[in-house]
């Protein structure tokens, strides 16, 4: 490399190097820094250094100096911090719409944030998910739906389940379902895409890792004025994991050492004191789903408001018991 060429990129050299080699943990000595520069074929004496460092810092990157007979620099301000990456990788661990090949790479790219050190400490520490899909074009769909969210078309794809022995079983044999896309959901583990059909009224929720061909329509979403001002928070909080079923409002007890529960699960909510816990009015998707997470609380939990759906929760215990006697 020529001297003037060697000198237009020596400054973005030594920042990459600085960033992904080094933290307050881990600093790198003048002497390392020189070495390193050297065998990317580019001249650093320890004088040039400090004034290239000295540039860096006067346009805003964050270069930290730790004076000695043999300065230490690290680089202070990342775009990420330690923490902020553990949870990213967790997420990407934990996600069960992702293949273990993309987990993989993607927890590559994740860790690539910090530098080497750290991000081996991380990935050391980061445990496996299990039940991975095995659907490779998970991204790919995700893509072409988000594309067609923002350029306001139809979505069709082909949609499976999968036997034991891991076969697909594709539903409506094998005839393309064509929906009206209103988002995209994530929920235990899974992504969602939620849409609606032209022939139905009520939202349905698709699992993008048991979609195949997903492709973008040039048909514009079909309009309908019950979706014109769509909320998909408030949707996410009253069906995931709820999912289908009548939406009804409802009026649940809880005691009072349960009452994060139903902040968790229902959000914003107003509770009020009763002498043995609390009242709460929430809107839900009656369904066995919602049955099943009542139940979890071993009759904790109950149902005070309407009569009709608590009968119907007894209806589902009482069945429940008779199929295991």
């Amino acid at each position: 490399m020529s001297r003037s060429a060697e000198q237009k990129v020596k400054l973005l050299v030594l920042y990459d190097l600085l960033e992904k080699k080094t933290d307050e943990d881990h600093p790198m000595t003048t002497n390392d820094i020189v070495e390193e520069l050297s065998k990317l074929g580019i001249t650093a004496t320890r004088q040039t250094l400090y004034d290239d460092i000295e540039v860096l810092n006067s346009f805003g990157y964050d270069i930290i100096c730790e004076h000695g007979r043999n300065n230490h620099y690290y680089v202070a301000d990342r775009t990420f911090e330690r923490p902020e990456v553990q949870i990213l990788l967790h997420a990407v661990g934990a996600a069960k719409f992702l293949t273990e090949k993309k987990a993989s790479a993607l927890s590559e790219k994740i860790a690539e944030l910090l530098n080497p050190q750290q991000a081996e400490e991380l990935r050391f520490g980061v445990p496996d998910c299990v039940g991975k899909s095995n659907n490779e074009r998970i991204l790919y769909s995700i893509d072409v739906i988000t594309s067609a969210l923002l350029n306001k078309k139809q979505v069709s794809f082909l949609y499976y389940d999968v036997d034991v022995n891991g076969k697909k079983l594709y539903r409506k044999d094998k005839e393309r379902y064509v929906v009206n896309p209103l988002g995209l959901v994530y929920s235990g583990e899974y992504f969602y895409l939620v849409c609606f059909h032209d022939k139905y009224g009520d939202p349905a929720n698709y699992r993008i890792d048991k979609m195949e061909d997903v492709r973008e329509e040039k048909k514009p979403i079909t309009k309908k004025k019950e979706y014109e001002n769509f909320d998909l928070n408030a949707y996410r909080k009253e069906s995931f994991s709820m999912f289908s079923g009548e939406k009804v409002e409802v009026t649940l007890f809880f005691p009072r050492d349960l009452i994060y529960v139903a902040k968790e699960r229902f959000g914003d909510i107003i509770p009020v004191s009763v002498d043995s816990g609390y009242i709460i009015n929430t809107t839900v998707r009656v369904s066995k789903t919602f049955f099943a997470w009542l139940s979890t609380f071993e009759g904790q939990v109950k149902i005070i408001e309407p009569k009709s759906i608590r009968q119907q929760f007894k209806e589902f215990i009482t069945g429940i018991l008779a199929k295991i006697e």
